[in-house]
């Protein structure tokens, strides 16, 4: 009989995101101490396969859109069968499964919070406060990716604030770290960023929450002050989302066709950051976003707009530079900045990639969700470091 215990990990739907990846972090690298389980409620994609241990089951409640009482049903099924010792619910769309998951028997619930409801970027919306509120007895400890996120559960949900623990997100920085650069070689982007031209990347879900329009304003201004020398910087917006047809119209009527590409979900993005001479992140809400760990652990100096625990990553005038939210103007100039100091880049760079190896490392990461499993299951801390294969960390959308 295995005597590991199982934590089963309930998100809406495993799908390409920031959020999704940490969970399979936490999956394939902590397998010699628990065993782990994922229950999607609505489905998953195309990353149910980078689940390592072909022994961990992935199972869809195929929820329906709006109500669906026979899906808690189904959850509550699922649980009494699987019987695990601790389940980790994700954002929002989990949140209200808490008390299915007592009335199945299990003893201990975890909740994460990676960022607001897209719908619902500031956290203002009454509904869901209240629904944090009235979850929280059901729940042993909330978990959040940043300070911001800490301190807001607390102020306007009303969550104590000894249920809540910060775990900022960690990446293997070895998977993202160029070796012998600057110069950047280029061989995937060769055709579209000529050799001297500065390329900066934005990697995130075409969403509105992350605003790629106001980017692609932002650099039509930046185009325009250049004048004739538009050869000189390249965009480009990799992941998928349902603003991709709206932003490629965009890019069409600003003139953009040129000098912006968007590449859509791909699988090689520590190869692209390579080849990027800086990154650009537009979101106007955000939790702890990996592609800014990401892009810092590829040595690229940041602009970012000042929201949620981006200022936690992001050292404004160390690292990178802080802008406002929805300011084309102020994200123009930050970028004009960088696009024209080559010494600048590189020096912000390198203080980047220092910054994240000291304090967002995947271990670092993993030794805080086992501290706190052990925790609450009541077993004796790991004396050994959680065990990181390199190359698991995953690459795509975020």
């Amino acid at each position: 009989m295995n005597d590991k215990p199982l934590i089963a990990h309930v998100l809406y739907r495993l799908d390409t995101g920031g959020m999704e990846r940490i969970a399979l972090s936490v999956i394939n690298h902590t397998g010699e101490r628990y065993r782990h389980a994922v229950i999607c409620l609505a489905g998953y994609g195309t990353l149910r396969s980078e689940i390592v241990d072909a022994d961990v089951p992935c199972l869809s409640l195929d929820k329906r859109p709006g109500k669906d009482p026979g899906c808690y049903l189904r959850l509550w099924r699922a649980l009494r069968t699987l019987k695990p010792d601790l389940v980790q619910t994700y954002n929002i769309g989990a949140l209200d499964a808490a008390p299915v998951i007592r009335l199945s028997g299990v003893r201990r619930i975890v909740h994460a919070e990676h960022g607001r409801d897209v719908t619902d970027p500031n956290g203002d919306n009454p509904r869901y406060l209240r629904l944090r509120h009235w979850m929280a007895p059901f729940i042993d400890r909330f978990i959040t990716v940043s300070r911001d996120l800490q301190h807001w559960l607390a102020k306007r949900a009303g969550i104590r604030p000894d249920k809540v623990t910060c775990i900022p997100n960690g990446i293997d920085v070895a998977a993202f770290t160029v070796p012998g650069v600057p110069p950047r070689p280029r061989v995937l982007l060769r055709d579209f960023a000529p050799p001297g031209s500065v390329l900066i990347a934005n990697v995130a879900r075409l969403d509105k929450v992350k605003d790629q329009a106001g980017l692609l304003a932002a650099f039509k201004l930046l185009q325009e002050r250049a004048g004739q020398q538009t050869s000189d910087f390249r965009l480009i917006i990799v992941g998928g989302g349902p603003e991709h047809e709206a932003l490629q119209r965009r890019v069409e009527q600003l003139g953009l066709t040129r000098t912006v590409r968007l590449l859509g979900n791909r699988s090689d993005v520590a190869g692209l950051l390579a080849e990027c001479d800086m990154f650009v992140l537009s979101s106007i809400a955000e939790g702890m976003p990996l592609t800014l760990l990401e892009a810092m652990a590829s040595g690229l100096p940041v602009v970012a707009t000042d929201v949620g625990g981006v200022a936690s990553l992001v050292e404004n005038g160390t690292t990178g530079t802080l802008v406002p939210p929805g300011d084309p103007q102020a994200l123009a100039d930050a970028l004009g900045v960088y696009v024209t100091d080559e010494a600048l880049r590189h020096r912000h760079g390198d203080a980047g990639h220092a910054r994240v190896t000291a304090r967002f490392s995947l271990n670092a990461m993993l030794s805080a969700y086992t501290a706190l499993y052990d925790e609450l299951l009541g077993r004796q801390a790991s004396a050994s470091q959680p065990r990181v294969v390199t190359g698991l960390a995953g690459r795509g959308e975020h």
